[in-house]
């Protein structure tokens, strides 16, 4: 499967080396389908081509960053062609909603494609994030978990965790890369979890849930409020939430509650990690 990672390479390397122009952005509508309205920033990346002869399609969601690992292949039978469209930036959510978005039409389907990585042999380690590790490798991680995501308030948020002892920043990594972070803060009664996030072309690999696992070795209830883009995940590790909404950002949050029981020798010692 070597050619599939340089499959990923060079569409990265096309994306990083090129200009993307967004001319429809969200909230426009097509130029020949009035009843069409865009969602997402919609363009193409400039110097590229494609059989209509326009550049390659992309669509950019809310990160700032241009990794990709996400594109979306359409057949439409009215047109009688087929695209690529390059999802760049994009949240789980904002994926799942360009997939719908572009299946909403009678005569045009759609498939998504997403980048696989191969997490299995390779060495991994949960450890405490040290205040002089590279902030370039936590920016890529942390963008996809704070509000605004710049990195002077991301290098803030680091700042925090370097100076409160109550706060503690754990990183996974694979084979020595930064792939996920875990951040909280230790109550007499629970632990906070202030900060939660993995890179999004390791999503899908339960880093997330072996992340929870290792905080959850403390025995104590965490806490957390997360929104739309994450609530999915906890449910299903099995926190209770309440909804609220956020005047602020103008967005539905959750507030979210795990409750931790101490496991005895009697009942068969600390529970694995699922």
């Amino acid at each position: 499967m070597e050619n599939n990672r340089i499959f990923w390479e060079y569409l990265n390397k096309l994306v990083q080396e090129n200009e993307i122009i967004i001319d429809r952005p969200k909230g426009t509508r097509h130029p020949k389908y009035d009843r069409i309205v865009y969602e997402f920033d919609y363009g193409y990346i400039k110097n590229t081509k494609t059989t209509d002869g326009g550049g390659i399609d992309v669509f950019k969601g809310s990160l700032h960053n241009k990794n990709v690992n996400t594109i979306i292949c359409t057949i439409d039978l009215y047109r009688k062609d087929i695209e690529i469209k390059i999802l760049i930036g994009c949240t789980v959510i904002e994926k799942r909603q360009i997939y719908d978005f572009l299946n909403n039409h009678e005569s045009m389907k759609a498939i998504m494609i997403e980048k696989d990585v191969v997490v299995e042999n390779i060495q991994k380690e949960i450890i405490t994030i040290e205040k002089d590790y590279d902030f370039n490798d936590m920016y890529a991680v942390f963008e996809d978990v704070v509000g605004m995501p710049t990195k002077e308030n991301i290098k803030n948020i680091v700042m925090e965790y370097e100076q409160n002892k109550e706060r503690t920043l754990y990183g996974y990594f694979l084979d020595k890369r930064l792939v996920g972070i875990i951040g909280i803060k230790r109550g007499i009664k629970n632990i906070e979890i202030l900060h939660f996030g993995v890179h999004p072309e390791y999503r899908g690999k339960h880093l997330g849930t072996e992340l929870m696992d290792y905080i959850k070795r403390e025995h104590k209830t965490m806490l957390l409020s997360t929104d739309d883009d994450a609530i999915g995940f906890y449910k299903k590790y099995g926190y209770t939430y309440r909804e609220y909404y956020e005047k602020k950002y103008e967005k539905r949050r959750y507030n979210c509650i795990y409750e931790i029981k101490a496991v005895t020798a009697e009942a068969g010692g600390d529970r694995v990690g699922e």
